[in-house]
């Protein structure tokens, strides 16, 4: 057993690695880092593929056993790595980096554009969501933290604005670099909308997202918004535009694997400019810190 920060304590379970890393047989020689990306569709093959991911692990969480968490390190700043959102393990997934010390996490998805101004291939960090989830748990059970009161969080903002900023001017760097890049806007709020999943939304749907403001629609983000904020893990989210909503113009399952391909590739180069920058964000003073924990309602537990 090993104590982690917050006196998180987590058993390991290390597996015999693809990528060259040797079996560890004790905490102390298992990789450290204070970063995480969560991975969807717009990053997971690039990543995976980069040759950047030297390690790979799992833990047992009070939740269960974690999904697989990669490690690798970008300009020599060590990070880890969730491929697929946590595959079907989200509460696990999250609990696992909670858990492994994580203070700072980037996530994101390819999404439907509901607003007009948002293109294929725009890039869009969210200040909000909306979430009509209805499958994925909502919350952590109490014993998973350390934190003293009832963690009942408030999305005022919804994402760590240094975490947003920094993703944001990442974003801005890679587009700008080529020219080939011009035509992809990148907007630095929007609201994401996290449909129910397991199927396209249907146009009527889309049409009421559009009245309730919503900019973009995916099935992942606006759970990883609330679980990070649950558990004071700095967050934001970078999303981009695969297709448009349906019902807002046509397109085809066809053209999506050549901008996946594109997307990818872009992803990549911004998580490996975003990683160091966010190596060097304050630990103290951050938003979450008072949005987190209610108070007490009674000083006496229910059965």
């Amino acid at each position: 057993m090993f104590n982690c920060k917050s006196n998180r304590i987590v058993k390991l379970i290390i597996i015999a690695v693809a990528i060259s890393a040797p079996v560890a047989s004790s905490w102390s020689e298992v990789p450290k880092a204070k970063i995480a990306v969560v991975g969807g569709t717009y990053l997971n093959d690039a990543l995976l593929d980069s040759g950047i991911l030297t390690d790979q692990f799992k833990v047992e969480t009070k939740l269960g056993e974690s999904p697989t968490i990669y490690y690798g390190e970008i300009e020599g700043v060590p990070f880890y790595y969730m491929h697929g959102h946590g595959g079907q393990k989200y509460l696990a997934g999250w609990a696992a980096l909670y858990d492994l010390g994580v203070e700072e996490a980037i996530g994101g998805a390819t999404a439907g554009a509901i607003n007009p101004a948002m293109k294929t291939q725009d890039f869009i960090v969210p200040h909000d969501f909306i979430d009509f989830n209805t499958s994925r748990p909502r919350y952590f059970p109490r014993e998973v933290t350390s934190a003293e009161g009832l963690i009942l969080a408030r999305f005022i903002p919804a994402t760590d604005p240094l975490v947003h900023d920094a993703l944001y001017e990442s974003a801005l760097t890679v587009l700008r670099k080529e020219d080939s890049y011009n035509k992809i806007n990148v907007f630095d709020k929007g609201t994401v909308v996290q449909a129910a999943g397991g199927r396209f939304e249907t146009a009527a749907e889309i049409q009421f997202f559009s009245r309730m403001n919503g900019d973009v629609v995916t099935m992942n983000v606006g759970t990883e918004m609330s679980y990070a904020r649950q558990l004071g893990i700095n967050y934001a989210s970078l999303v981009i535009i695969s297709n448009p909503a349906e019902g807002i113009a046509p397109w085809e399952f066809s053209d999506l694997s050549d901008i996946y391909a594109s997307l990818n590739k872009i992803s990549l180069e911004v998580v490996k400019d975003v990683v160091p920058k966010l190596a060097e964000l304050p630990a103290e003073g951050r938003v979450d810190e008072g949005l987190r924990i209610h108070p007490e309602m009674s000083k006496h537990s229910a059965d």
